[in-house]
């Protein structure tokens, strides 16, 4: 299993999502659809695919339906409400239409010219993705969101995910279990680290930027959260080690100017503690539509098994 990879999922394609769902996009494109590029990349089921028309537009498109999976679909309603909320800016995507029938919920976004950067991470394309967090910040700081659950009662990664391993260490490498009481000293504390009412992306990963010419975007936002204002900056870090790059974790936590102030130690805590609940969660069957994130949770919890090591949890 390669160490280098974004997270990639099973996608239906556009042309056999419901009509209604196509329909909707070529109407509001206005003309026929003279080209469909399904894209690959993500965990949801539902298609995604940039547009253009007989007219001339163009549009990205992501959609699903309970049936290929329970959870997307509201993940997609956040994402269009958080959306609306978001005002015009250079790094944020700009949200064309809405489609929601009470079942299938699609999403038209406006289709940003260039591409995800790879991972491994470079030293480069983390300057920009640091740069790009760096100036939302104070966007999203003037953001009201009430509606945005709170990290600490919506984000069990961090605040009680963890807890499983001890109850399934027997399928699972015996590192975990010769580690576990250290992994849980410092996992411990990661409800605390996240506590706050900052509105944030919460799933940074290389595959949710696009880096283009004279423009860098922070993509999908179905996943929003209200905590710490460091932390996406954290898991920009943490991604290094979950997509293998040769760049530390560490490293990059100490290179980011936002993480100035904050304890080294601090990432230590929430890799503790996503590391557990991945490896935990590892042992799971996959959920409807999602046959690749059992793997893709594994690959995680051994990279950051390895930064865990580098960092003397050994």
């Amino acid at each position: 299993m390669t160490r280098h990879s974004h997270a990639r999922g099973v996608r239906m394609d556009f042309a056999s999502a419901p009509d209604s769902v196509r329909d909707w996009a070529n109407d509001h494109l206005g003309g026929d659809l003279s080209a469909v590029t399904d894209c690959v990349g993500g965990m949801s089921p539902g298609p995604a695919a940039r547009l253009r028309s007989s007219s001339g537009r163009t549009a990205f498109v992501k959609a699903c339906g309970p049936e290929l999976n329970p959870v997307t679909p509201e993940l997609l309603r956040d994402e269009a409400r958080i959306l609306a909320c978001l005002p015009d800016h250079p790094n944020l995507p700009r949200l064309l239409d809405v489609y929601d029938d009470g079942n299938w919920v699609a999403l038209l976004i406006e289709d940003l010219p260039g591409a995800v950067p790879d991972v491994p991470w470079s030293s480069d394309d983390l300057r920009r993705a640091n740069d790009v967090l760096s100036a939302l910040r104070p966007v999203l700081d003037g953001i009201s969101a009430d509606w945005v659950p709170l990290a600490t009662e919506n984000a069990p990664i961090f605040t009680d995910g963890w807890k499983l391993l001890a109850d399934r260490l027997d399928q699972v490498d015996p590192w975990w279990a010769r580690h576990h009481d250290a992994l849980a000293a410092h996992a411990e504390r990661a409800a605390a680290l996240i506590n706050g009412e900052t509105l944030l992306h919460w799933d940074i990963r290389a595959d949710n930027m696009i880096f283009g010419d004279g423009r860098d975007v922070l993509i999908d936002w179905g996943q929003v959260r209200r905590g710490a204002d460091w932390i996406d900056h954290a898991l920009l870090a943490m991604d290094c080690a979950m997509s293998g790059a040769s760049i530390s974790a560490a490293t990059c936590f100490a290179r980011q100017p936002d993480l100035a102030d904050r304890d080294p130690s601090d990432l230590i805590v929430l890799m503790a503690s996503a590391a557990m609940t991945l490896a935990a969660r590892s042992t799971e069957e996959a959920p409807p539509g999602l046959p690749t994130i059992v793997a893709t949770r594994a690959r995680w919890a051994e990279n950051l098994r390895r930064e865990l090591e580098s960092c003397g949890i050994r």
